[in-house]
């Protein structure tokens, strides 16, 4: 990345445009305000292989404190969807600092920011975006390495009368109207079907990379491992502090995630039967979802 990037956790206000529409169906700019996702907790479990003190404790986080910026970004093409959720590519309009306005606006187009997506919660599904964004936080120094770089997780409240996309409000009439909102670097695309996977070992070192931090991925499908982004106009990947490489590939959708108590050996055990399998079958041109493990 530049050195002149933002942090992290320097957007304070996500500013979405093109997504809602009010009652007359003209369309409405959403303010969305950055929130503070609770530490995840840690599973005790009753593996053969356990660490005798318990999950790992959290690195310490070394971000900056947290910025004031303010964002505004463009909901483009609908790009992914699954169980808590949906995924759309954006457009960076511009981000700016409200407390030095005579500043000139932050120039999206230059190479400070990745491409961005946007993943929004369904409104049955908040709990699970909460977890998801903790998990992000839990993971801070592997993004950019092993997973997306994450830019925050947002909030807001929708009036009633407003109609966002893929929300089903019939279906859940006593739900909050709440959009959850994480922001999030774009990756590359998906992996080979039918042929053996280039450089296969380092995708495993990935999963190294999130085990020595406690990190089980339970939802392993193939949907969910994507390459890492390659574009002149994508950020570039940090060089892995595990492996001294730049890891060619990226993990991503945490809604379900856990801290365990695994060894190494007993987090390689468990991803054997799942990554390893998972890989088995994609090279036979099969897709394998994961009750099928």
């Amino acid at each position: 990345m530049s050195t002149h990037s933002p942090a992290l956790n320097a957007i304070n206000e996500l500013t979405l445009l093109d997504f809602a529409r009010n009652e007359q169906g003209q369309s409405v700019p959403i303010v969305l305000t950055r929130r503070t996702a609770s530490p995840i907790k840690g599973v005790y479990t009753w593996k053969p292989s356990l660490l005798p003190d318990g999950p790992p404790a959290r690195k310490p986080s070394q971000l900056p404190p947290p910025g004031q910026l303010k964002a505004q970004i463009s909901a483009q093409e609908l790009i992914g969807d699954g169980r808590c959720g949906t995924v759309y590519s954006t457009n960076i309009l511009d981000i700016y600092d409200p407390q030095q306005q005579n500043l000139t606006i932050w120039n999206p187009k230059a190479p400070s920011l990745p491409n961005l997506v946007i993943k929004i919660a369904d409104f049955d599904r908040l709990d699970d975006m909460e977890h998801e964004a903790g998990v992000y936080d839990e993971m801070e120094s592997l993004q950019g390495i092993a997973i997306p770089r994450c830019y925050g997780w947002f909030e807001a409240e929708l009036p009633n009368a407003w109609a966002v996309p893929e929300q089903d409000t019939a279906q859940y009439p006593k739900i909050p109207r709440k959009l959850s909102v994480l922001l999030l670097e774009r990756m590359g695309g998906h992996l080979p079907l039918g042929e053996r996977l280039p450089d296969r070992n380092d995708l495993w070192a990935v999963f190294n990379d999130m085990s020595r931090l406690g990190i089980e991925q339970p939802d392993m499908r193939y949907s969910n491992i994507l390459y890492a982004p390659s574009s002149d106009k994508d950020s570039i990947g940090e060089v892995c502090p595990n492996h001294d490489c730049v890891h060619k590939y990226r993990v991503i959708d945490f809604d379900r995630a856990r801290k365990t108590d695994y060894t190494l050996k007993q987090h390689y055990y468990e991803q054997i039967g799942t990554l390893g399998r998972l890989l088995e079958m994609m090279e036979m041109n099969i897709i394998l979802e994961p009750w099928e493990y």
